[in-house]
């Protein structure tokens, strides 16, 4: 079990540079000169760029080293903070786009970024399904600690230093130097194979759980069609409507608590009223009150935003167990990668 505690450093750590840059990042933008619409499409690039990446990543992590593979995808982020200390060349800052950024803090799957079907997959190596659940929320929660850590120190450094950004972007890339350091001490431990598949050698191609990770992918595909539109332009959005960067910082940083908050109780539910209805009822009712921000106050928006992000990570490790129950253990990175590109 020393591969949790690992595993749960590592993801403290990136949490608390990712509760400040999945906001950041746009707002930099937006600061040094890109319009509206090139964040948007720097956003895309950045989607289309982390789902491949995602691809790779669950292919390599089942087929050759889930260690290796985390380190590999680890240090694409910290090229671009670099790229981000360095200079403000539009079509050099532009190409960081390609390295696989997430706009998500604490999110699995997609918003997880490329690191996500290999970690999810790590510790369904390590835990018995029963435990799993537990597990990930455990991993979530302090997923969600170390993003509001991340968010409280950005808005202290927002509100007394002028150069906030560049401190904030240096920050990024010492921890995540850090916590590549910690992945060295990661083990790839083979899950037992299936007795029937004993000897043959594993098809690139999930082909066991194909069925469970088209239906998974299909149901992903819609709530992320919606979000992949609205979530990486937010921090923008609350700019406009009359936010400081300080008070952004602070409206995202509640976001995480709600997250902790929700997260802690969604062992209860998922016994209460079941997995999939658990999933089903946290997910509708968290996209669906995206339809409500444009339509209020700013305050209102704020905490409409803030509870949305409560309730919508309220079913994320209730459905990680789920996928990694449903999906052959051989083939777990690869059904999470497929899932997540979605």
């Amino acid at each position: 079990m020393r591969q949790i505690p690992l595993l749960a450093a590592i993801r403290g750590l990136r949490s608390f540079s990712f509760g400040y840059i999945s906001y950041l990042v746009p707002l930099y933008l937006y600061h040094i000169g890109f319009s509206i619409v090139e964040v948007g499409i720097y956003a895309l690039v950045a989607t289309i760029a982390s789902s491949i990446l995602l691809l790779l990543s669950g292919f390599f992590g089942d087929l050759y080293s889930k260690r290796n593979t985390l380190i590999l995808v680890s240090v694409l982020p910290a090229l671009a903070f670099l790229v981000f200390l360095l200079t403000k060349n539009f079509y050099i800052v532009f190409a960081t786009a390609l390295f696989g950024l997430s706009f998500s803090a604490i999110g699995g799957g997609a918003g997880g970024g490329p690191v996500a079907p290999v970690m999810n997959a790590l510790v369904a190596d390590n835990v018995e399904r029963q435990k799993r659940t537990r597990t990930y929320s455990n991993l979530m929660i302090i997923s969600i600690v170390g993003a509001i850590l991340g968010g409280f120190v950005a808005s202290r450094l927002q509100e007394t230093i002028s150069s906030y950004y560049m401190v904030l972007f240096l920050l990024a890339f010492l921890l995540t130097l850090f916590s590549i350091g910690l992945m060295i001490f990661l083990e790839d431990r083979k899950p037992e194979a299936d007795p029937a598949e004993s000897g043959k050698k594993p098809a690139v191609l999930p082909m066991q759980s194909g069925r469970n990770i088209a239906l998974i992918s299909l149901a992903g595909m819609m709530g992320s069609l919606g979000l992949g539109v609205v979530t990486p332009l937010m921090s923008i959005y609350f700019s406009i409507i009359g936010f400081t960067d300080y008070n952004i910082s602070n409206i995202f940083t509640l976001s995480y608590v709600a997250a902790g908050i929700g997260v802690i109780f969604s062992t209860y539910f998922e016994r209460l009223i079941g997995t999939i209805n658990s999933v089903v009822i946290f997910r509708f009712i968290g996209s669906g009150l995206f339809i409500l921000i444009p339509f209020v106050s700013p305050i209102i928006a704020a905490v409409v935003y803030i509870s949305r992000t409560g309730l919508y990570q309220m079913a994320l490790p209730i459905r990680q167990n789920f996928q990694m129950t449903v999906i052959t253990s051989s083939e777990r990175a690869r059904g999470n990668s497929l899932t997540g590109v979605s």
